[in-house]
């Protein structure tokens, strides 16, 4: 089953990441990347390439790995009473059914998979959103702030952004759950942590740094189209940051009904339950091939409370060091 899983992550035309690192990686045009994505897609993507198309009224939810995009994609469904509200925790649909990523090539494997073709995404359905007949489209995105997701006069963008321990925590969790698609299926769960702290901070992990990836980003959030969610504040005060993404996409009129409504479908125990109920998910939990749940904990401090994981302090000032010279000056929030 391992092996069958591996075969159905990988894209093809695949150029391994030499640049250093534990994790099994591919390279795309120098940066590392996980093995759903592929090169080919990458550069059908570029602007200079006129493949994808993007339309009047895009919205892409954008942030580096674990760090509250399903969640954020999930109020997105809920405001516009998509289907996909119903299962917000379970990636899988959500990607095939109503937020795409556009990295991630159609591999084959129709529904069973994660991937779309090109003429697939082109043709993707805008979504009312009951303003003047208003749609967009939504499309899920970890790149960093270039390439396909730069502003274009077309597309808004959301940034999710977690603090830097609580992302670390959830990132490892889930490259060691997915042993068999990160290269981590014989190293223990408290064994691998120390090396995986080091790739991390290296950035020799998909997607490259954490700080280059949030910098990138942060440098745009006064950019009309681009608006910055923070997972913290989504914890703290849920409906304030459901408020302003509705105002963001266009969506008026959140009355207490339809907040509570939001919220209710969207609320970590019930996200966590619609990962949990998923057949094909449990069946690989019960194999063994799938070590963690996608949807965990969701809590802010996670890297201190309730984990089985310890940071040295040599990681914690290696942390602390990379904030202040990258994020600090941007007036990026540390949060942890």
């Amino acid at each position: 089953m391992a092996a069958l899983l591996k075969y159905m992550f990988t894209a093809p035309n695949q150029v391994p990441w030499t640049g250093g690192g534990h994790l099994r990686l591919i390279d795309i045009d120098g940066m590392p990347a996980q093995a759903l994505y592929s090169i080919d897609r990458a550069r059908e993507l570029k602007p200079s390439s006129s493949a994808f198309q993007h339309k009047q009224g895009d919205v892409w939810v954008a942030s580096y790995v674990k760090s509250g995009t399903t969640w954020t994609i999930g109020i997105l469904a809920a405001l516009v009473g998509h289907p996909a509200a119903e299962y917000a925790g379970n990636l899988q649909k959500v990607t095939r059914q109503f937020c795409p990523q556009p990295e991630l090539p159609d591999l084959g494997f129709g529904d069973d998979g994660f991937g779309h073709s090109m003429e697939e995404l082109n043709d993707w359905p805008g979504v009312d959103i009951g303003n003047n007949n208003q749609s967009y489209r939504c499309f899920k995105s970890h790149w960093p702030s270039k390439d396909h997701v730069v502003s274009n006069g077309k597309s808004k963008f959301i940034y999710v952004l977690r603090n830097a321990q609580d992302q670390l925590v959830s990132h490892w969790n889930q490259v060691y759950g997915m042993g068999f698609h990160y290269g981590t299926e014989d190293v223990t769960f408290e064994g691998g942590w120390d090396d995986f702290v080091q790739d991390w901070l290296d950035g020799n992990v998909e997607n490259g740094s954490y700080f280059d990836h949030v910098a990138s980003w942060f440098k745009r959030v006064d950019n009309p189209d681009v608006l910055l969610v923070r997972f913290e504040e989504l914890k703290r005060n849920p409906s304030n940051v459901i408020e302003q993404i509705a105002s963001f996409i266009g969506v008026e009129d959140v009355t207490p009904t339809r907040m509570k409504n939001v919220m209710g479908l969207t609320n970590f125990d019930r996200m966590k339950l619609a990962d949990e109920q998923d057949m094909g998910l449990r069946f690989m939990r019960w194999l063994g091939v799938l070590r963690r749940a996608h949807v965990r904990q969701g809590e802010v401090g996670s890297a201190a409370a309730g984990s089985r994981l310890t940071f040295s302090k040599e990681q914690l000032a290696a942390l602390e060091s990379l904030y202040r010279e990258k994020l600090q000056p941007l007036g990026v929030p540390r949060d942890w």
